[in-house]
């Protein structure tokens, strides 16, 4: 099952039936060589409700492409040399939320050896805990939880789909 979402980053306006074209492009070599990626390239999907000569609706557009790039882990940027404005707003933005930006070059030049998951170590938790009191004395006693790193990234995920939600993980058997 494919689980890493991947923000595609390319020019639209312009030449706007070129762009999506090549937006479209990208997409699919993304899917063709990323076995575990969902791409996602708000302009291909955007742009078939919206119109973005309209500056209303370019706004709705870009706002509803935000909401998205906030659901992905990644955001790879075809054209980092030269961005055009609404390319820099998608940059900045997952910069501030902390999202990784890759050029998508980079990315495929990387495709195919990049680490699994299945290579992360896990998080040690240690919790204390109050058991008691003996003469006076409080007593405390620490729990340490270990958490797989694979879904340590899992719940980041959802917390960045989630944002200003808690996240419940129930433990595997």
């Amino acid at each position: 099952m494919r689980k890493r979402f991947i923000y595609i980053c390319s020019p639209c306006l312009g030449d706007m039936e070129k762009n999506i074209t090549k937006a479209q492009g990208y997409c699919r070599e993304v899917a063709e060589l990323f076995p575990d990626v969902v791409p996602i390239a708000p302009h291909v999907y955007c742009t078939q409700f919206t119109d973005d000569t309209n500056p209303k609706e370019r706004a709705l557009g870009m706002e509803l492409g935000i909401s998205l790039l906030g659901i992905c882990s990644e955001l790879w940027v075809y054209g980092m040399d030269n961005p055009s404005e609404g390319m820099k707003a998608e940059i900045e933005y997952a910069k501030e939320h902390g999202i990784l930006v890759r050029d998508a070059t980079e990315a495929y030049q990387s495709a195919g050896s990049e680490t699994p998951d299945t290579e992360l170590g896990d998080a040690l938790i240690v919790l204390p805990c109050h058991v008691g009191t003996m003469s006076g004395i409080s007593v405390v006693k620490s729990t340490t939880v270990q958490i797989p790193g694979e879904a340590v990234i899992e719940l980041a995920n959802e917390l960045r789909k989630h944002p200003g939600h808690d996240i419940t993980m129930e433990a595997d058997q």
